[in-house]
């Protein structure tokens, strides 16, 4: 936090108590949040990049029309 690495959103309320509370560690009455973040920086090699979820296919309403093929015979309504 002294060296100026870590980003926080400037206008949370939170940021304050968390500078705080930093800056102080190890003298400061009170580590969880440096505990935390502690953990975090631990987890950093190992957390694997999140990945999108598949997209759902959207299928198109069947119409009922088919191409007809060279091989296929005519149907019998092709007949009249």
């Amino acid at each position: 936090m002294a060296l100026e690495g870590l980003y926080l959103p400037s206008a949370a309320t939170w940021v304050a108590a968390l500078r705080s509370e930093l800056l102080s560690f190890p003298a400061g009455k009170h580590d969880d949040q440096v505990d935390s973040l502690g953990l975090i920086g631990q987890l950093l090699d190992i957390i694997q990049p999140g990945q999108h979820p598949p997209r759902p296919e959207v299928k198109q309403p069947d119409s009922g029309y088919r191409p007809v093929g060279l091989n296929e015979k005519p149907l019998d309504w092709m007949l009249f």
